[in-house]
């Protein structure tokens, strides 16, 4: 019989040791065919199963070995998502991992990097296409996309109506009496401009703070200390605040009360959906038009 080499021996040796490491290393975990290691935290087998296309709501901490993942993503325990079930793009990567759960469910999954990411070179150069990322999910709800899109909407007019009993209240509490206009902007003049009228395409500056009901200020050009210009047009700025200069004239001063439709609507940035606003506005100046600066209430 051929005997084996002190380096043949001393290989054989090592790759039994690295075996050895990653049977303890994943000791307790059992694995797909895929590779995709796996540990049940919590079963409900009676639980909804998810289907291609359905809307997850899920709980989810991740780390990894060295936790080269929080060099991409913020290190984030018990974070609330809502993903969209699909087919899996690489063996053994997340989606395989969320189809595996019902809902109420909670497992431990253990990722490769490469299959997280995407093969072919899209794995971030911090990260080690073998490193090993870890995730703990828990669904917690299953809703069909035709059931999430009712739910949407079933928000959002609840949201709407709530603004619209908020501004009511307020403009009751205000003792406001003036009309609205036709798109609902309450224009309140407190200070007659005698200059030149604000119209559409000529340049306007104006100073202006900007308020929620609450009388919370969100933003405000007079605390800045620098006035606001731009172009009186179309989609220059919010459609009630512009609807509200036009009606202006120079050093005129007016509040203008907008309603969530004519301000930012379903919400964008600092703003939640479908709020109604107030903006304290006065009218410096109304001159021919030149290069716009950007706007902050785009």
């Amino acid at each position: 019989m051929k005997k084996l080499s002190f380096v043949t021996l001393a290989i054989a040796a090592i790759v039994l040791v690295f075996a050895a490491c990653g049977e303890k290393k994943f000791r307790g975990y059992k694995q797909t065919k895929t590779g995709l290691y796996y540990k049940y935290i919590e079963k409900n087998p009676n639980g909804r199963q998810p289907q291609i296309g359905d809307i997850l709501s899920m709980t989810v901490s991740y780390h990894s070995d060295n936790d080269s993942i929080h060099l991409i993503f913020p290190k984030l325990e018990d974070h609330e998502i809502t993903d969209v079930l699909r087919e899996s793009d690489y063996d053994g990567d997340i989606y395989e991992a969320f189809s595996m759960l019902r809902e109420g469910e909670e497992a431990e999954f253990v990722i490769r990097a490469d299959s997280f990411f995407g093969m072919g070179g899209q794995v971030p150069p911090m990260v080690k296409p073998e490193d090993m990322l870890y995730f703990k999910i828990k669904l917690n709800e299953v809703k069909t996309r035709e059931e999430y899109e009712q739910e949407m909407d079933e928000m959002i007019q609840q949201k709407k109506e709530e603004d619209e009993t908020a501004l009511a209240n307020y403009i009751a509490e205000q003792k406001i009496t003036v009309t609205p206009t036709e798109s609902g902007l309450y224009y309140i003049e407190t200070l007659k401009g005698k200059g030149a009228k604000a119209e559409e395409g000529k340049q306007v500056t104006v100073h202006y703070t900007g308020k929620f009901l609450d009388g919370t200020v969100f933003d405000s050009s007079v605390e800045r200390g620098v006035p606001y210009s731009f172009k009186l047009e179309k989609y220059a700025t919010i459609e009630g605040f512009s609807e509200g200069i036009l009606l202006m004239r120079e050093g005129g001063k007016a509040t203008l009360i907008l309603p969530s439709e004519i301000a930012y609507g379903d919400g964008g940035g600092r703003f939640p959906p479908y709020v109604s606003l107030i903006f304290e506005v006065e009218l410096i100046k109304v001159s021919d038009p030149v290069k716009p600066s950007e706007s902050p209430l785009n």
